[in-house]
């Protein structure tokens, strides 16, 4: 299967920069506040915190499951710290002087995996994909609940029940979410996705024509 990387643009006052290895997001950092100080970035995007003015640290308050803490100072002999997300989830940080007035957080998403709505959803819904039939991309989307924020798999079937693609399996915080399959290596014909989180599981019919 091939993986598409999509990138979404959020507006806010700051700097968006692509790079070999990812995104890069810039965090100004002035006297008692993060800018901005919350957003959504994806597995190993950068984060750049860049003095303003002031005195500061940041530092990772908590952090996702397997995830790796931070501690550094943001004053004129440091100006600039960078982290890489390498797992998906909830990190929240402070300026530890200005605690607990200055914090920030951003929520790292697995790539190619789009949250695609704010609202935390009442229970779990698969979409029907859409379009459908396709050729060769189609968009799937899902709901996760706040009740279950955890590990979720999205896996595509060909009629005779065998896996063709995995298109999530990671640990998801409560949202609405979209993926791209793209089919372009499979024969037409029906297939079958299937989510899988927690004790829900739903499945619905996709139909590839060439």
């Amino acid at each position: 299967m091939r993986t598409y990387i999509k990138s979404v643009i959020f507006l806010f006052t700051f700097s968006f920069l692509f790079s070999t290895y990812g995104s890069t997001w810039t965090v100004e950092v002035t006297n008692f506040q993060f800018t901005p100080s919350n957003f959504n970035v994806s597995v190993g995007d950068s984060i750049k915190w860049v003095l303003i003015t002031g005195d500061h640290t940041t530092t990772s308050i908590s952090v996702p499951t397997g995830a790796l803490s931070w501690d550094s100072p943001i004053n004129i002999n440091t100006p600039t710290y960078i982290y890489v997300p390498a797992v998906a989830g909830l990190y929240q940080y402070k300026c530890t002087p200005h605690f607990p007035t200055m914090t920030g957080s951003f929520t790292a998403t697995p790539i190619g995996i789009i949250p695609i709505s704010s609202n935390v959803p009442e229970k779990f819904n698969l979409y029907q994909n859409y379009p459908n039939p396709f050729n060769p991309v189609t968009k799937i989307k899902f709901d996760i609940p706040s009740i279950a924020s955890g590990s979720a798999k999205l896996t595509v079937y060909n009629i005779l029940g065998s896996e063709v693609a995995s298109l999530v399996n990671e640990q998801l915080n409560a949202g609405t979410y979209e993926v791209e399959w793209n089919a372009s290596n499979y024969p037409s014909g029906v297939y079958f996705y299937t989510l899988q989180a927690g004790a829900f599981t739903e499945t619905k019919k996709i139909t590839l024509i060439k």
